[in-house]
């Protein structure tokens, strides 16, 4: 007889490496383009029409103001420059004591 070789270890591929964790989440906004509608949310129930009107009148290209439901407003302009003026200085305006103006360009 002869001496039994050692049972050798079949050479098996290293084990994969673990998956890189995945990245952080971005936050799900999408990005709304200018445009010459100014969307308003988050208003206060005395918040209306002609309040609006009355601020949103002093700039320049202003051309009405919606009303859709209670706390919602669209506020459309002759074009994009001129509501984006009026997003620039008005956005965070106080409208109450408590209340600011939460303003975002509406799809046109």
């Amino acid at each position: 007889g002869g001496a039994g070789e050692e049972g050798v270890a079949p050479s098996g591929a290293p084990p994969p490496p673990p998956p890189p964790p995945p990245p952080p989440a971005a936050p799900a906004q999408e990005e709304v383009l200018p445009s010459k509608i100014l969307f308003a949310q988050d208003l206060p129930p005395e918040c209306n029409e002609m309040m609006l009107a009355m601020l949103f009148r002093q700039h320049v290209g202003y051309k009405e103001v919606r009303i859709p439901r209670a706390g919602l407003a669209f506020v459309e302009f002759e074009d994009e420059p001129h509501a984006t003026l009026a997003l620039k200085a008005l956005n965070g305006f106080k409208l109450t004591t408590t209340e600011t103006l939460k303003l975002t360009y509406g799809k046109s």
